[in-house]
Formats: structure tokens, C-alpha cells, sequence
């Protein structure tokens, strides 16, 4: 497995991306720094760097567990976590001809509904799409997933996917969520 990762500019500042690739197909995930929660992109890379050896070793079909291998290393990083887990996640959904609707998401056409009242589901800030998805199935109350507008549409298809699984969806780009 190869694992690149280098830091981008746009309009919101900079923000880093990281690829997973099998030489043939490619799954990508972004992180972009919140000042506003202490995060900065040097943070960020140093963990990615803390993570690169086990991201290397592994294979295609730790795309299943590769977000518990990676908070057993390191863990407190769930945004780092999420990136990396959404690129397996893509990879695999690639590599394996399997939509991501299908292996994170559900089969169900909607239309994206807002709550207002409902708690806030930011992916990023829980790391384990896994545990994202199951979310509500889990507890009995209403969240609202926060699907974020990446500068360069990074993780959208994941993120897209992702949602299928709750009733509510917001829909925000990183301008409008650096505002928040």
C-alpha cells in the first residue's frame, strides 16, 4: 500500500490531503485545521507521520479496522483518523467495484431534510466512520449529519454515502463551517 500526503491552499487556507493507492486506484481524504479548536497543519502531518509506517504495511482489506489499528497508535486524533479511514474506505468501495452507498451507507432515496433541533453529527470529530454510521441505530434521538463541502470535493462521495444513514442532513461548506 502507498500513502501520500501533502498540504493544499485554498480560498479557507491551508488544508492537508492524504492518498491511499494500490498502484491502480486511489482513495483520498482531507483535513482542514480549525484554529478555533488548537489545530494547526504541522499537528496534523506529525501525526500522519506517526501513522505512515502502519497505513504502509496494511492492506486493502484493513479497510475495516484500520481506523481502531490507527487510535491504538495514536490516539486523540480522530480527524486524521476519519481522513485516512474515509481514503481505505474509498479505495476499497473502487478496488472491490462496490459503491460506497453500499458499504457504509443505505439504499434509500431522499430527499436532505435539516433539524434545527436535532444534535449535530460532525463526522470529522468522531473519526470512526463505522461507528458514524451505526450512530443511529444506537441512540434514540434525531441527529443532524454535517456533510462538508471539502475545497477540491475530497471524501464527498464517502461523505455522501455516509449520510444515507441518518434522517437529517446539513449541508455546509468549509467556509460556512469555519464560521460556526
Amino acid at each position: 500500500m502507498k500513502f501520500f500526503y501533502n498540504l493544499k491552499r485554498s480560498e479557507i487556507g491551508e488544508y492537508v490531503v492524504v492518498e491511499v493507492t494500490d498502484d491502480v486506484n486511489v482513495g483520498t481524504g482531507a483535513i482542514v485545521p480549525e484554529k478555533s479548536r488548537g489545530e494547526n497543519y504541522k499537528t496534523i502531518m506529525g501525526v500522519i507521520e506517526e501513522f505512515r509506517y502502519t497505513v504502509e504495511l496494511s492492506t486493502i482489506e484493513d479497510a475495516f479496522c484500520i481506523s481502531e489499528k490507527l487510535e491504538r497508535i495514536f490516539p486523540g486524533h480522530p480527524k486524521v483518523v476519519f481522513a485516512i479511514d474515509a481514503a481505505f474506505k474509498e479505495l476499497y468501495s473502487k478496488s472491490k467495484n462496490i459503491s460506497l452507498k453500499k458499504l457504509i451507507g443505505r439504499d434509500i432515496q431522499q430527499e436532505c431534510i435539516e433539524n434545527k433541533s436535532a444534535k449535530k453529527v460532525f463526522p470529522e470529530y468522531i473519526g470512526q466512520i463505522d461507528v458514524i454510521k451505526s450512530l443511529p441505530k444506537i441512540f434514540d434521538e434525531d441527529f443532524t449529519f454535517v456533510l462538508t463541502k471539502y475545497p477540491n470535493n475530497e471524501m464527498w462521495e464517502v461523505l455522501k454515502a455516509l449520510s444515507t444513514n441518518f434522517e437529517y442532513v446539513e449541508v455546509l461548506t468549509w467556509k460556512e463551517r469555519l464560521s460556526i
